[in-house]
């Protein structure tokens, strides 16, 4: 019996690998019988397989089994290696509707039979019931392959839609689908039908969710992003968020994009206190004199075509960056600039208006706003003394 379940262990793997993830990724529905010559190829199979075989030897197998199971007809081992037997094709005179169904009373809790059976549903078409299997998989057994080929489903719309179907309010698949992502070459934008859903279950968590949000924008998805970070504060948001810079910085959504490495290597160090002059809190730039990191921040705005005033506050002591500092409007595709501010120099303690009208053009995408330097040879060069901004308002002109 040992024997048979060390046969079954290698067995399996390469049938999950060879079938479950790269059946269900093409899902188009690739061959299976295909899957099984290549890793017969690569003798990546045991004796005890689905491997073609000359007729009398698979027979033998079919044998051994048989007598096996009549000898221990409690042992479900014999009938899961038999439920393996039945996806290399007809194997007369075994009956792979009656071995199932054997099985299924015998290590209903199984793994093995489990993937045998999405396998089966996966090659047949009938998706709502592979997705069945490979979340009982998921959750009972932790198997990533499994969560792979749920993510691989993503992709086409009928396995999209039976993979919405299976979220229930409780389900423990979702997070381990959503790491399996990548490795199926899914893209957060072709999960969003899930994500909706998800969220409105509460199955998504603040952290997850900016962490997804950080990806739509990496993938350019930019009005999915902005859709995602709105679901995630729960409330309307202005063009530009956190203008005035009194909450926290959120990372990972549409709030400012701070520097990540510490001040010794960006030159400058980033605060926001309350400070007189200033509508309640303020941004504070401490710059120390070191080469600094460009952009010193920024931040991504999610812009319709069409034209735009932006208007804020900025006072600066002791400054000493080269000819100015300035905030650059961009293109997110491409980069052209669309628009700067008047050069920011040191204004002895005093709050000055800045502003600048701001055109953006189709096909942008989004537009990124950025602090920088002038000349990028002041950035080298290093920047001294303290900047604050406040009161970040973008309109419609």
């Amino acid at each position: 019996m040992n024997k048979v379940r060390r046969l079954l262990t290698l067995a399996l793997r390469a049938l999950v690998m060879a079938v479950l993830t790269a059946g269900a990724v093409a899902l188009g529905w690739i061959s299976l019988q295909r899957n099984v010559e290549r890793a017969c190829e690569l003798d990546e199979w045991p004796h005890l397989s689905s491997c073609p075989k000359p007729e009398t030897e698979r027979s033998a197998q079919l044998a051994d089994l048989r007598q096996r199971a009549a000898r221990n007809p409690g042992d479900a081992a014999n009938y899961l290696a038999l439920a393996l037997l039945t996806q290399s094709g007809s194997i007369a005179p075994l009956d792979e509707e009656a071995v199932l169904r054997v099985t299924s009373v015998l290590a209903a809790q199984d793994p093995v039979l489990h993937r045998v059976l999405a396998t089966r549903a996966l090659q047949r078409g009938q998706l709502p019931e592979a997705v069945h299997w490979l979340v009982r998989l998921v959750e009972g057994a932790r198997d990533e392959r499994a969560a792979q080929t749920m993510a691989a489903l993503l992709a086409f719309p009928e396995g999209r839609a039976a993979v919405v179907s299976a979220l229930q309010p409780g389900s423990r698949w979702l997070e381990p689908l959503l790491r399996a992502m990548p490795a199926a070459r899914v893209s957060i934008q072709q999960a969003m039908p899930l994500l909706e859903p998800a969220l409105a279950m509460k199955l998504i968590t603040s952290s997850q969710g900016l962490a997804l949000v950080s990806q739509l924008k990496a993938e350019g998805a930019w009005l999915d992003a902005q859709a995602l970070w709105l679901r995630l504060l729960g409330r309307p948001a202005p063009l530009i968020f956190n203008g005035g810079f009194e909450q926290g910085f959120i990372r990972g959504g549409f709030d400012w994009d701070l520097p990540d490495a510490p001040v010794s290597r960006t030159g400058v160090q980033v605060q926001q206190p309350a400070i007189p002059g200033a509508q309640g809190r303020a941004l504070e730039l401490i710059f120390s004199g070191r080469p600094v990191t460009l952009p010193v921040l920024g931040q991504h705005l999610v812009l319709f075509p069409g034209s735009y005033a932006f208007h804020g506050r900025f006072m600066a002591r002791r400054l000493r960056a080269g000819a100015g500092l300035s905030w650059v409007f961009t293109c997110a595709a491409g980069g052209a600039e669309l628009a700067r501010t008047p050069l920011l120099t040191d204004t002895q303690g005093r709050w000055q208006d800045v502003s600048v009208p701001v055109d953006v053009p189709s096909g942008c995408g989004a537009v990124s706003m950025q602090l920088r330097t002038q000349l990028g040879s002041d950035a080298l060069a290093g920047v001294q003394g303290d900047a604050y901004f406040d009161d970040f308002q973008l309109a419609l002109r």
